[in-house]
């Protein structure tokens, strides 16, 4: 019986420390000041996307980044929603427009449709890392940066983004919740 409870001791200690070895490396940064607690609509902006060969392209990617969404507790606008308004409340079509033009024109009209808004970038090395930086509709200012590194194994596929993604949304969904206790927690005691 000793024996059984020691193999099966170590069985429970080698899935644990699996489990740590796999997990994705990653990053999160909440800018001093920022109050992600008033963001309750976040619109995806264009990412910063180059696709490799093998990999989705950057329309695939900017879907999952508004399919990833269905885990976070904020409601998520997606890129041609936002390009559809845009055109319809100020008559300018993004998507003819170079990109530099397109993203000062998404900038000026975001605050009108959202609180703030996300920019993946997507930086394809030996691993796939991901980075999401979150500003304030209106001002530009940063408020969040999430960065993740997939495990070495994980393919460039839209799986791997689409889990990316949804690391990213949870993340940011804890940040704001712990800011949220945090406030709370310095009312009371005021």
């Amino acid at each position: 019986m000793k024996k059984l409870v020691q193999i099966l001791l170590v069985v429970c200690m080698m899935l644990i420390s699996m489990q740590v070895v796999f997990a994705n490396a990653e990053k999160v940064t909440v800018m001093d000041g920022a109050d992600l607690t008033s963001i309750h609509r976040l619109a995806i902006a264009a990412p910063q996307y180059t696709p490799l060969k093998n990999g989705p392209d950057k329309a695939a990617f900017t879907s999952v980044l508004y399919n990833a969404s269905s885990v976070a507790r904020m409601y998520v606008v997606s890129k041609d929603d936002m390009e559809k308004d845009i055109l319809r409340d100020a008559s300018v079509d993004v998507n003819t427009l170079d990109k530099k033009e397109a993203n000062k024109v998404f900038k000026e009209n975001i605050a009108k449709y959202a609180d703030a808004y996300v920019v993946a970038t997507v930086a394809n090395n030996s691993r796939v890392v991901c980075f999401y930086d979150v500003y304030k509709a209106g001002t530009n200012e940063l408020l969040y940066s999430y960065q993740i590194v997939a495990n070495g194994s994980d393919a460039d596929t839209v799986a791997t983004y689409m889990a990316l993604t949804q690391q990213f949304y949870k993340n940011f969904d804890r940040s704001a919740q712990k800011q949220l206790k945090d406030n709370e927690k310095g009312a009371k005691q005021k």
